[in-house]
């Protein structure tokens, strides 16, 4: 299969390691590239890269951790300030502090407006503690419902701000992963390339092993139409099921589904998790970022045609309750 990106590059590197062998036994010796790059080193590449690209996976799981961890305090901090809004509307109505109530934020929100929505709840519910005379039937200090005082907010907000920590450092391993595996890539290709111009000069011209010599990138083509994925949980396998659309290309070779752990989809951290072929169902089940309750794993199913072009759908998103 010719490389359409990170996903690709281990079983066109088989490929290529599978009719380097073929080529070896068809001459009776090893056949060495310039530079002396061997058969052997390509395998010992391919697992480095396989090695490689697993860490990446790691990372994404680490960094999807990260985030679930952030986004449940936020939505705990969200709920507790609507709930502070409320009770303030209710114990001081009127008053200059219901106009001062702060507009809730949301997961999702970008980290200063989190931070500032809480800042600004911390310090109005100070300032409200601080009323010398509230109104007949308030208690003060002000506690919310679960024993929710001001005190376990400050602990709150000094934990936000460990977990924004740790987000920010798991996005960078796993950036740092993405390049590791990268440079690895950058070794791979070029032997593929100086493969694929050597072997025609050690093999007759009319041998079939040039031929049949592997693809690095997909002839002119056409990209296929994607089709829709459906993904639930399955809480009784403990595994994402999936099924999706029949393609109509009339050159389809097979489906893949792909996934990469996480809310957010991105191609170059794509794993390839099953493998269907053209007329066979078109159903697949994984549990791959989907280890632990509370995770979140992101999945597409391509179309791949005959010659390699192919195309993915939108995302779907599946979530493991906690």
């Amino acid at each position: 299969m010719p490389i359409s990106g990170p996903s690709s590059y281990p079983p066109t590197t088989r490929e290529f390691i599978d009719h380097w062998e073929a080529v070896n036994t068809r001459l009776g010796a090893e056949m060495m590239l310039s530079g002396g790059a061997s058969v052997g080193e390509l395998g010992d590449q391919l697992a480095n890269l396989e090695g490689a690209r697993g860490t990446v996976t790691d990372r994404g799981v680490d960094r999807a951790l990260a985030r679930e961890s952030l986004d449940d305090l936020i939505r705990k901090l969200q709920g507790k300030l609507v709930e502070f809004n409320a009770r303030v509307r209710s114990d001081f109505a009127g008053t200059k502090w219901e106009r001062l109530l702060s507009v809730a934020f949301a997961v999702g929100d970008a980290e200063d407006a989190v931070r500032d929505g809480t800042r600004r709840f911390a310090y109005l519910w100070g300032k409200v503690n601080a009323v010398t005379s509230p109104p007949a039937g308030v208690t003060l200090p002000m506690v919310l419902q679960g024993n929710y005082s001001l005190s376990v907010l400050g602990t709150d907000l000094t934990a936000l701000g460990g977990l924004y920590a740790d987000l920010t450092h798991a996005e960078e391993d796993l950036k740092q992963a993405r390049e590791a595996r990268n440079d690895i890539q950058d070794v791979i290709y070029p032997i593929l390339k100086a493969y694929r111009m050597k072997v025609p000069t050690v093999l007759p011209a009319n041998d079939s092993l040039i031929d049949s010599l592997p693809s690095l990138t997909p002839p002119a083509g056409h990209t296929p139409d994607a089709v829709a994925l459906q993904g639930t949980w399955n809480a009784a396998e403990a595994k994402a099921e999936f099924t999706w659309e029949e393609s109509t290309e009339a050159q389809l070779s097979r489906y893949e589904l792909r996934g990469v752990p996480g809310d957010e989809y991105n191609a170059e951290d794509e794993a390839v998790l099953a493998t269907v072929a053209a007329g066979e169902t078109r159903a697949a089940s994984s549990a791959f970022a989907l280890g632990s309750p509370g995770l979140t794993a992101s999945f597409k199913i391509y179309v791949v045609l005959q010659d390699g072009h192919e195309k993915g759908s939108e995302a779907v998103t599946v979530h493991r309750p906690a």
